[in-house]
């Protein structure tokens, strides 16, 4: 092991381990530096009234006697003084060896040159490679220093490095490594003159190794608990790029963990309490004030929950990191208020993660933590499917990059709604876009003919969910054309939904920790109105009529993606007699939308689906100025009452409004205590909810943030207004009183 790693440091690796304001304090200090002792094995320096050892093991091996835990401006001032002084100080190897000094470089290689090399890890095993470049050297000198940083490398104790990582370690390595294998962006590296960096998603700076280090002298900014990991798992996927045979993972790593997966581990209670310690944080930061470091963690540990069979877990995490990630990128769909509600959502599913792990132990009922543990995999079911009706399909773009093509068909013998999906997770796929989904479909078939057959599938695989699969071993068979189909023959069916009571009923939570699972729903009406635009709300709206004469509101973003649906919905509606409406539910918001993706068409006494998305109506018929005006004029009339009388709330809203508004305040500010009038206020608030019958809500409003933490009392307050707010959510019914 060479003294010369020292040198090798620069200010970009200084300040990856300690910080850019440390390293100029350090460089202030360079005056008080003195060396005290040099031998083989290590440099004592004086450095002010701090002691100071070097080792021959790199920065992460250096000591110092001052009261700083980690990395100080003392062990800093010590590397910059031997960077200035290498030729006085005449460093030798630690290897008792002073002929391999600088000669190593290779600017100095020769045709009979050999490297003997040194990769030291933690447990002192030493792993030494004779390597021999003669050819290489004299043709091309940058290319034969590369090969000997690359076989330095590979000359790594695999076994080793994993011991030395451990096994929960190893598992979330394999899982960022697995991540890397099927998005490579997400890991790039380059050879530079004495060491490797890989830039990556884990941290905002590079990762650096040097070769003669290994494992434990590789340096970056990855939170501390997941940095092991990291480091693996770039070594391991260095591996991959560059040697013949890849990195060796233990055999049971890809199995999942059949022994605790009725049970949480104790690795697994120390990662929820982490979590759960992050969300408090994130509160007592400020939602207004994200850090993109603390952002980052967020990725980090849906890996980890990942590697630790949490897959539900891992879901959250994501869905989290990613709303976080857009309202940095100051996307204006994102706000502070709909973090607040998915960070409350899941601090509560944490808790109850931790009790119902309790209540298992106790009563061995391992049956509702298996349901919030998740399962890694769908667990898809081969069998037949007698008969499927298709509903319509939507294409749907996420902010992540994921997009996709959804089609739903109704199971006449299951008599239910059933859906399956062809999509992408990001943009690495670039032949797969919407006009390729709508040409290669689903099962080997097109769009355009699922959407006109009724079908039969053979060897269809189900998930417990209902969903199908779009694996390419399904079968399937044509049962006849969906023009053979009469508008009665939705009602014999009992296809969807024509009564809206029925559909509300439907869509009430049956838990507050358990999302819905009915992400889109068939109307049958007898009526649909033309879409009319509100300006309030910033989309398109349109209203359809049940068999009970009760109009219910669909809505039409006013984004790009959705502009298409508005132009041809408005067209059809004007010259086309549409029965159906395949919506989806969106409850992203403090309301249920649903917007619609597809619609049934009746004409000539036949059925057809059409697709907002893929299809197009034909050429409408021209309308007079004087008519287009006043249709305008008189819809926007309407529209006016109609706001007007959505616009009284009850004074339940009034109060539910008033304190969601006060704990977005502290929640947005990061404030750790209730100021005297706000106290006040909130009392206030607490009694009116006892006076309305919310003893609980008026309880937990009557805490004092002495007993607990202000974050804790946020969150935990936000999620029992969420769950009072979704059972009272309606759907926007017209025509009749709804009762909370």
């Amino acid at each position: 092991m060479s003294w010369q790693i020292y040198i090798q440091y620069d200010e970009d690796s200084l300040t990856l381990h300690s910080n850019a304001g440390l390293l100029r304090r350090a460089k202030k200090s360079l005056l008080d530096v003195q060396l005290i002792e040099k031998n083989h094995t290590e440099l004592q320096f004086q450095v002010e009234d701090c002691k100071v050892t070097l080792y021959p093991h790199g920065i992460t091996t250096a000591q110092c006697n001052c009261s700083s835990i980690d990395c100080c401006k003392h062990i800093l001032s010590s590397i910059l003084w031997i960077q200035q002084n290498v030729e006085p100080l005449n460093l030798v190897d630690a290897t008792n060896n002073p002929s391999e000094t600088s000669e190593t470089h290779p600017n100095h290689l020769n045709s009979h040159t050999e490297i003997h090399l040194d990769s030291r890890i933690e447990n002192n095993d030493q792993i030494t490679a004779t390597i021999s470049f003669a050819e290489a050297a004299t043709s091309n000198p940058q290319t034969a220093h590369d090969d000997v940083l690359i076989r330095q490398i590979l000359a790594f104790d695999t076994p080793s490095i994993l011991k030395q990582a451990g096994k929960i370690n190893t598992r979330l390595a394999f899982q960022f490594f697995q991540n890397w294998c099927q998005n490579p962006e997400l890991c790039q590296i380059e050879i530079q003159s004495e060491r490797i960096s890989f830039k990556t998603e884990l941290s905002p700076s590079k990762i650096f190794l040097y070769p003669q280090l290994g494992l434990t002298g590789m340096l970056s900014e990855i939170p501390d608990k997941q940095r092991l990991a990291g480091h693996v798992a770039c070594i391991a996927y260095f591996f991959k790029k560059h040697a013949s045979e890849e990195w060796h993972w233990p055999e049971n790593l890809n199995l999942s963990q059949t022994d605790t997966s009725d049970q949480l581990t104790q690795y697994d209670v120390v990662f929820i309490h982490e979590i759960q310690r992050l969300c408090l944080t994130f509160i007592q930061q400020g939602l207004s004030h994200l850090a993109k470091e603390s952002v980052l963690a967020l990725h980090i540990l849906n890996m980890q929950a990942r590697a630790q069979d949490l897959p539900r877990l891992a879901s959250e995490l994501r869905r989290l990191h990613g709303a976080m990630r857009q309202f940095l990128d100051q996307n204006t769909q994102i706000d502070e208020a709909q973090i607040f509600n998915q960070l409350a959502y899941l601090y509560s599913y944490l808790a109850a993660l931790l009790q119902f792990q309790n209540q298992s132990q106790n009563q061995n009922q391992p049956s509702a933590l298996k349901r919030l543990r998740g399962s890694i995999q769908r667990d898809y079911q081969e069998r037949n499917v007698e008969h499927l009706i298709p509903l319509g399909c939507e294409w749907w773009q996420l902010d992540s990059g994921a997009r996709g093509l959804t089609v739903c068909f109704w199971d006449v013998q299951q008599n239910l709604l059933t859906e399956v999906t062809q999509a992408r997770a990001n943009y690495l796929d670039q032949t797969f876009n919407k006009q390729s989904a709508e040409s290669s479909g689903i099962w080997g078939t097109s769009l355009d003919y699922l959407l006109k057959h009724q079908i039969q599938l053979t060897q269809a695989k189900l998930s417990s969910e209902m969903q199908l699969s779009a694996s390419t071993d399904t079968r399937f068979l044509q049962k006849s054309l969906i023009t053979e189909l009469k508008p009665h023959d939705l009602n014999l069916l009992n296809i969807g939904y024509s009564d809206w009571q029925q559909f509300q009923q439907a869509l009430k939570p049956q838990s507050s920790i358990e999302q819905s699972t009915i992400r889109y729903a068939f109307l049958t009406h007898k009526e649909i109105n033309k879409p009319e635009l509100n300006e309030l709300e910033q989309c398109f709206e349109c209203r359809v009529v049940d068999e009970h004469n009760i109009s219910l509101k669909l809505s039409i973003p006013i984004q790009p993606e959705y502009q298409i649906r508005i132009k041809h919905l408005t067209q059809l509606i004007q010259n086309e007699n549409i029965i159906a409406t395949l919506v989806r539910i969106d409850s992203s918001k403090h309301e249920i939308r649903l917007i619609p993706c597809s619609i049934f068409l009746h004409k000539n006494e036949k059925l057809s689906v059409f697709s907002l998305d893929y299809h197009s109506p034909p050429r409408p018929k021209k309308s007079s100025l004087f008519e287009l005006i006043s249709g305008r004029i008189e819809k926007l009339l309407e529209q006016k009452k109609q706001w007007q009388s959505d616009s009284q709330q009850s004074a339940f809203d009034i109060l539910m409004n008033q304190t969601q508004s006060f704990i977005e305040f502290y929640a947005n500010i990061g404030r750790a205590q209730l100021d005297s009038t706000d106290q006040t206020k909130l009392f206030e608030l607490a009694q009116q909810f006892d006076a309305l019958g919310l003893s609980l809500l008026s309880q937990s409003l009557k805490k004092r943030p002495q007993e607990c933490s202000l974050p804790h009392l946020l969150l935990q307050w936000r999620h029992l207004l969420l769950q009072l707010q979704r059972l009272t959510y309606k759907l926007p019914l017209e025509g009749q009183v709804m009762s909370c």
